[in-house]
């Protein structure tokens, strides 16, 4: 594994840590004249993160071929890093749009179911990830990646309920996953398996 790809993915880490505490964005459980408020109020801010959240992945794929490089299940890890760089774009969007536009609060409204839908995906891609992960690397970092799966499936079947605390928690989780796997990446010799 080369040693790159840790810095690439704690470029990630940073990147995401960075996104999430710009600003949070209300969900459909508000209202469409309440979204249309907090979008005008916030454009510039949101717009900042949206293009941040567009641009995250890109050192997320430089981790990604770096983790490749030692998978054997090349074609799994890509395809479910695909799908975590797809689902991240589909996610900055619809807010993106909110941001740029002055929608009615209708249009609001179903902007954002777009987007919590997103997010579901986003999510059920991460565990997806999480289990390409936990399934090529010693134990610890299986049980990390394990835990990690089965958060976000969580939180991505829940967030089609109520808010839960796997909001707050399974996000975090990911970003450990990888600043371990990123870590890893740094401080092990090459051609050593994960611990």
């Amino acid at each position: 594994m080369s040693r790159t790809g840790g810095w690439w993915g704690i470029g990630f880490v940073a990147a995401v840590v960075v996104q999430a505490a710009m600003v949070s964005l209300p969900t459909a459980a508000s209202s469409g004249e309440g979204i249309k408020v907090f979008y005008a109020v916030h454009a510039q801010l949101i717009v900042a993160q949206q293009i941040l959240g567009i641009l995250a992945p890109i050192p997320f794929v430089g981790f990604v071929a770096a983790l490749r490089r030692r998978s054997g299940r090349r074609q799994w890890l890509l395809a479910a890093a695909a799908l975590v760089v797809a689902t991240e774009v589909g996610t900055n969007l619809p807010p993106l749009i909110l941001a740029l536009s002055n929608p009615s609060a209708q249009a609001a409204h179903g902007l954002t179911v777009v987007e919590d839908l997103a997010d579901v995906a986003l999510f059920a891609s991460i565990a997806l990830f999480a289990l390409v992960v936990a399934l090529e690397s010693g134990w610890l970092l299986r049980a990390l990646g394990l835990v990690v799966a089965g958060l976000t499936l969580a939180k991505a079947a829940a967030s089609l309920i109520a808010p839960t605390i796997l909001d707050t928690v399974a996000p975090i989780a990911f970003l450990a996953l990888v600043l371990a796997v990123s870590l890893h990446m740094l401080f092990t010799p090459p051609g050593q398996r994960a611990v």
